[in-house]
C-alpha cells in the first residue's frame, strides 16, 4: 500500500512536470525555477527511498549550466538582465518542502526498513546483543487449519499437492502462535517495535531542525566582509549628503552676507 501510494504521488509529479513543459499549465511561476524546485522535491522528498537522486541531480544541473552558458553566450543576442531582491515565493515553498522533507524521511525510514525492528530485537530481544535469530523472531506460526473454507488452499491443484501435509506456516509479523490465547493477534514485540518507530520519527525531526537552526544561526545570511562594506557605503553616503547640506548652508550664507553688503551700500 504504501508503494503504491509513493508511485501515485510520483506520477502525479511526473505528469504535472509533463504538462507544464508542454505549456499546458500557465501560471505566474518562472518555469526554469518550478523545474528547479520540482527537483528539489524529488531529491529530498524520496532521498531515502533513492540514495542515488541527488547524484542524479548533481550532473543534471552541471549539464544544465553548461548549456545554459553555451545559449547564452552564442545563440542569445545581448539577454536582458532583470534585477531581484530575493527569490521571492520560493523561499518559503522551498523551505515548506524542507520540513516536509524532513517529516517524509523518518517516516521512511522508520516504516519501510528493517532498522527500526533490527535495533529493538538487538537491545529488547537478543541475549548477545546481535541480529542472530532476527529471522525466526520477525516470523509468526499460523495453523492452516485456522483458513476460512473460502480461502483455504486448493489440495487438488498440483503446486499445492506437495503442501499437502503442512500444518503451519509462517508469514512476516509479530502476532501471537496459534495455541496462545490471543492468537493472531498482535504480540507486545509489535507494540515494542511501534513505540520505537514513533520515537525514532520524534528524535529524527527534532534532531534534524534543531542542527538546521544551529547551522543557521552560526552561517550568517550576509558574511561579515559584505556587512562591513554595507555599513561603510551607508556611512559614506550620510558624510556626502552632510557635506553636500553643508556646502549648501554656507553658500546660501555667503549669498545673505552679500546681500547685506548691497543693501547697506546701496542705503549709503
Amino acid at each position: 500500500m504504501r508503494n503504491r501510494r509513493l508511485v501515485s504521488i510520483l506520477t502525479f509529479l511526473l505528469r504535472l512536470r509533463f504538462l507544464i513543459r508542454r505549456k499546458c499549465i500557465v501560471g505566474f511561476f518562472n518555469a526554469g525555477s518550478f523545474f528547479a524546485v520540482i527537483q528539489f522535491g524529488f531529491v529530498t522528498l524520496f532521498v531515502a527511498a533513492f540514495p542515488l537522486a541527488p547524484l542524479f541531480a548533481l550532473l543534471n544541473n552541471v549539464i544544465e549550466i553548461r548549456v545554459d552558458a553555451f545559449k547564452y553566450v552564442t545563440q542569445f543576442r545581448r539577454p536582458l538582465a532583470i534585477r531581484a531582491q530575493d527569490i521571492g515565493a520560493w523561499y518559503g515553498i522551498l523551505k515548506a518542502l524542507s520540513v516536509l522533507a524532513v517529516i517524509s524521511n523518518a517516516f521512511v525510514i522508520a516504516y519501510t526498513s528493517d532498522f527500526i525492528p533490527r535495533l529493538v530485537h538487538i537491545y529488547a530481544y537478543s541475549s548477545d546483543e546481535t541480529v542472530s535469530g532476527y529471522i525466526d523472531a520477525s516470523l509468526s506460526y499460523f495453523d492452516v487449519n485456522d483458513f476460512p473454507p473460502e480461502a483455504a488452499p486448493d489440495v487438488g491443484l498440483t503446486s499445492n499437492q506437495r503442501f499437502e501435509n503442512t500444518t503451519i506456516c509462517r508469514y512476516r509479523g509479530y502476532n501471537y502462535p496459534p495455541e496462545a490465547a490471543d492468537k493472531y493477534e498482535y504480540s507486545i514485540k509489535h507494540w515494542h517495535i511501534v513505540a520505537a518507530q514513533v520515537m525514532f520519527v520524534v528524535v529524527f525531526e527534532h534532531l534534524v531542525f534543531f542542527l538546521t537552526s544551529w547551522i543557521a544561526v552560526l552561517v550568517p545570511d550576509e558574511p561579515r566582509a559584505i556587512k562591513d562594506q554595507m555599513l561603510r557605503e551607508k556611512f559614506l553616503a550620510k558624510e556626502a549628503l552632510y557635506n553636500a547640506e553643508l556646502e549648501k548652508t554656507k553658500k546660501n550664507r555667503l549669498q545673505h552676507d552679500d546681500d547685506k553688503e548691497e543693501e547697506a551700500d546701496a542705503a549709503g
